[in-house]
């Protein structure tokens, strides 16, 4: 019997599926966790500024966005599956925990950017998420435009 070799197969497979394009436009499940841990450590260093009085030196303009995911994605490639998992693990936490210890009087402050600390957690963190859950949705449901934009 091939169990062993039947098992490493489907093993083989199965981290293939995650590194496969098309979850996202050109971005497979790899490349997503890949960014949205990105953005997870791009709101905590948004949060750390804010924390310690230097909300000004945050700059982030939203023009970057592109190319920062463009590079974010050729990074990802590097990346096993586990390994973009345990990135967003320890982005997400990070995150989190900036988060829970920040004044919330600061969550108001503006950045150097024009963003108040609050929108910059908020499309760094739980509206990002959810952007992504729909997209992972609708690719599970067979409704994902392909042709879509990744963010």
């Amino acid at each position: 019997m091939r169990v062993g070799s039947e098992r490493d197969a489907l093993i083989a497979d199965l981290e293939a599926a995650r590194t496969a394009p098309g979850l996202v436009g050109d971005w497979s499940a790899r490349d997503l966790v890949a960014h949205v841990a990105f953005w997870c450590d791009h709101g905590a260093d948004a949060l750390e500024l804010a924390a310690s009085g230097k909300g000004g030196d945050f700059d982030y303009d939203t023009n970057q966005t592109d190319a920062i995911n463009e590079e974010v994605f050729a990074g990802a490639s590097t990346l096993t599956p586990m390994e973009a998992y345990e990135r967003e693990q320890v982005a997400f936490e990070r995150f989190r925990d900036d988060l829970a210890e920040l004044d919330p009087t600061l969550l108001a402050a503006t950045l150097g950017n024009g963003d108040s600390v609050e929108a910059v957690v908020r499309y760094d963190g739980p509206d990002h998420y959810a952007e992504h859950t729909e997209h992972v949705r609708a690719w599970f449901t067979g409704r994902a435009d392909r042709d879509d934009d990744e963010d």
